[in-house]
């Protein structure tokens, strides 16, 4: 992929931390980058941005925002979220202060939202605090961003 390709106006965010045991998103970017995604796709990693993630949703552009959720399904389990449902509950179910959904309804408030926007959440624990992510669960990742990205599965 070239850089005037139009994939490569995607920006990928994983949101999480590397050091409060909250890394699923960061491990997903890991994930993405070994599978050659940062060719066509800018991939950035961010340490629970709060508020401040609206400084990377690039409102005329299109983002996939990826972040650990518990939502009582089976560890591993990837989930795309609407918009709509998450602004609606008011908040994705996150251990982060102000977190994903807080910042997408600022940023819908303020007419700031991606083009388009997709946000996959990762059922991160088994109620044992223990994150399931196997690789078979970054293989079903990997294929759902590239469903989304329009790029053909190179198996």
């Amino acid at each position: 992929m070239t850089r005037d390709d139009p994939n490569r106006r995607w920006r990928i965010i994983g949101v999480g931390s590397p050091v409060t045991g909250d890394d699923l998103g960061w491990r997903a970017i890991e994930a993405l980058r070994a599978a050659g995604l940062d060719r066509c796709a800018e991939l950035l990693a961010l340490d629970r941005p709060g508020p401040a993630l609206l400084e990377y949703l690039q409102p005329d552009g299109a983002v996939i925002l990826i972040d650990a959720m518990e939502a009582g399904l089976p560890p591993g389990s990837i989930r795309e979220l609407r918009l709509d449902e998450l602004v609606r509950a008011g908040r994705m179910p996150s251990s982060h202060d102000f977190g994903v959904a807080d910042a997408l309804a600022l940023a819908q408030a303020l007419k700031r939202l991606p083009r388009r926007l997709h946000v996959l959440g990762l059922q991160a624990s088994d109620g044992a605090g223990t994150y399931a992510w196997r690789r078979d669960r970054q293989r079903e990742l990997l294929q759902q961003v590239r469903a989304i990205l329009d790029l053909p599965d190179p198996a």
